[in-house]
């Protein structure tokens, strides 16, 4: 089993730490970076960052969705 630590400094000085246990994710992180041409952290914050947005995104369409039917339910009531 392959091991990734990420320590990155944040407000305050204080250290967080990902631990990556999971030999698919470890190879994923390191393709990508070698791809990109980016530091490990900065390649695994980028796609983590990206995911975020898309998954906020897909939220926001549902919501939006979920209103527009609402309202049209409620206007052929």
């Amino acid at each position: 089993m392959m091991e990734s630590n990420m320590i990155e400094e944040t407000e305050g000085s204080m250290m967080e730490e990902l631990v990556i246990e999971d030999a698919e994710a470890c190879q994923l992180a390191t393709e990508l970076a070698e791809l990109t041409g980016d530091s490990l952290r900065f390649a695994i914050v980028t796609a983590l960052r990206e995911e975020r947005d898309r998954a906020l995104a897909r939220r926001r369409r549902h919501e939006r969705i979920m209103a527009i039917t609402r309202e049209i339910a409620l206007s052929a009531a």
